[in-house]
C-alpha cells in the first residue's frame, strides 16, 4: 500500500462568512414565510375585504421562499462537495465534483506518466471568504493564486491535472516530491479558467512566454521575477494599431458589463428623485393624522391611507432610474419606517392613533397592490428603460492583415 505524502483539498468558507451566509438566507426566507403565513393569520383574526386582498402576497412569498431554498442548497452543496488531490509515492489520486450534474469524477495518475509540470496562477473569486483574515482587515474579492499543472501521458491519451493552492508553501511541498523525478518544470503566465478542458496541455505549450525552471525549495523565487519581467516588457512594448483597437474594445466591453452589473442593484436603481417621494409622503401622512385628530376626516376610512400609498407607489416607480422587483419591498419598508413618526399617541381610541395605525398597517398589507403597480408601470416604461440601457459595443472585427496580439500577461 502506497504512503500518502500530501493531500490538497478545495477550501471551505471561513466560519464567519459561512454563518453570515446562513443568516442572510435565513432572514430572507423568514420574510418569504411571513408573506405566506402573515395574510392567513390576518384573515383568521380580522376577516375583512382588505385581509382577503392581502392573500395576493402568498404566491409571492412561496416563489421567494422556494428560490432562496434552492439557492441555499446550492451553497451548502458547493461548501461540502470539495475537490480533493492526494499525492502518494507512486501516483496522484483525485476526486473532482461537477456542480452541473452533482456527480464526482475520480481517477488516478501514475507519477511515471507525468511528462511535464507548469506552475502559474488561477483566479479565485470571493477569496476573502476562504482566507483567514484579522478583524477589520480588508481583502480583495478576486485574487490570483498558485496552481500546479501535471501533464500526464498514457499511450496516445494525454491530460492535465490542475492542482490549485491557497498558499505557495503547499505548492512547494508538492514540487519537492515531484522534482526528484526529473520532470521538466515550466513557468507560465496563462490564466486558464476551465481546468477540465481537454485542450489545457496544448494551451500551456502555446504560451509564448514559457520559461524553464528548476525547483530550489521555493518556486516563488523564480516565479515573481519572471512575472515582473513580463509585466515590465509589456509596459515598455509599443502596441500596434490593431492591438490598441483591441484594447479599446476590451475596455468598452468591461464598462458595458459593469453598467449591466449595476442595473441588477435595486438600491442603486432607486435614484435621488425617487427617494424624495418618502419625505413628501410622510408630510401628507402627518397632515392626514392631524386632520383626523381635529375631526375633519374619519380615521376609520381606509380610503385616505390607500389613496396616499397607492398614488405615491405609482410616483415612486415612475421616478426610479431603473426597475427591479425588490423595489416593491423597498417602498413598503421605507413607507412603514416613515409612518412610525407621524403620531406619538398611546391611546388606542384617539383618532390620531387610529389614523397612524392604518398608515402603518397598510404600508405592509398593500404589498400586492404595489406589485400590480410595479408590473403596470414596468410595462408602460418598457421603451424608456430600453432606450436608457448602456449601448452595447460593436463586435470586434480585427483587420485581415493585423498581426496576432501577444498572449495577455496577468498582474498578480
Amino acid at each position: 500500500m502506497s504512503l500518502l505524502i500530501h493531500e490538497q483539498k478545495e477550501p471551505k468558507m471561513q466560519p464567519f462568512y459561512w454563518i453570515l451566509t446562513f443568516e442572510a438566507y435565513s432572514i430572507a426566507m423568514l420574510l418569504g414565510l411571513g408573506l405566506i403565513v402573515g395574510p392567513v393569520v390576518l384573515l383568521l383574526l380580522w376577516p375583512s375585504v382588505w385581509t382577503w386582498l392581502s392573500l395576493l402576497a402568498v404566491p409571492v412569498g412561496i416563489i421567494m421562499f422556494v428560490k432562496l431554498l434552492k439557492s441555499l442548497r446550492k451553497q451548502v452543496w458547493a461548501n461540502t462537495h470539495l475537490d480533493r488531490y492526494a499525492l502518494y509515492e507512486d501516483r496522484v489520486d483525485y476526486e473532482l465534483w461537477d456542480p452541473a450534474t452533482g456527480e464526482s469524477e475520480q481517477g488516478s495518475v501514475r507519477l511515471t506518466d507525468v511528462v511535464e509540470m507548469y506552475y502559474g496562477r488561477y483566479v479565485l473569486q470571493y477569496s476573502y471568504a476562504y482566507k483567514k483574515t484579522k478583524m477589520m482587515e480588508r481583502s480583495p474579492v478576486v485574487e490570483l493564486m498558485p496552481v500546479l499543472y501535471l501533464i500526464a501521458r498514457s499511450g496516445m491519451r494525454e491530460r492535465a491535472i490542475a492542482i490549485p493552492f491557497l498558499d505557495p508553501m503547499d505548492a512547494n511541498r508538492w514540487l519537492e516530491v515531484m522534482s526528484g523525478r526529473n520532470v521538466p518544470l515550466y513557468l507560465t503566465s496563462l490564466i486558464i479558467h476551465d481546468f477540465r478542458d481537454a485542450s489545457v496541455p496544448q494551451q500551456l505549450r502555446s504560451d509564448e512566454d514559457l520559461k524553464a525552471a528548476e525547483f530550489d525549495g521555493n518556486i516563488e523565487r523564480d516565479f515573481r521575477p519572471y512575472m515582473e519581467q513580463l509585466i515590465e516588457e509589456e509596459e515598455q512594448r509599443e502596441y500596434t494599431e490593431a492591438e490598441l483597437e483591441e484594447l479599446e474594445h476590451g475596455m468598452k466591453l468591461l464598462e458595458y458589463e459593469e453598467e449591466l452589473r449595476k442595473r441588477k442593484s435595486a438600491f442603486r436603481g432607486v435614484g435621488k428623485l425617487a427617494w424624495l417621494v418618502f419625505p413628501v409622503q410622510f408630510a401628507i401622512g402627518y397632515w392626514l393624522v392631524r386632520l383626523a385628530d381635529n375631526g375633519s376626516i374619519n380615521p376609520n376610512n381606509y380610503a385616505y391611507s390607500i389613496s396616499l400609498l397607492g398614488s405615491f407607489s405609482i410616483l415612486f416607480f415612475i421616478l426610479v432610474k431603473w426597475m427591479r422587483w425588490p423595489q416593491i419591498i423597498i417602498f413598503s419598508l421605507a413607507s412603514l419606517a416613515s409612518f412610525f413618526f407621524v403620531d406619538f399617541s398611546d391611546i388606542e381610541t384617539d383618532p390620531s392613533y387610529i389614523m397612524s395605525g392604518s398608515l402603518l398597517a397598510l404600508s405592509f398589507m398593500l404589498l400586492p397592490l404595489y406589485g400590480l403597480v410595479y408590473l403596470g408601470i414596468r410595462r408602460l416604461r418598457k421603451d424608456r428603460d430600453a432606450k436608457n440601457l448602456p449601448p452595447a459595443p460593436e463586435p470586434y472585427r480585427p483587420a485581415a492583415n493585423a498581426p496576432e496580439s501577444e498572449i495577455e500577461v496577468y498582474k498578480s
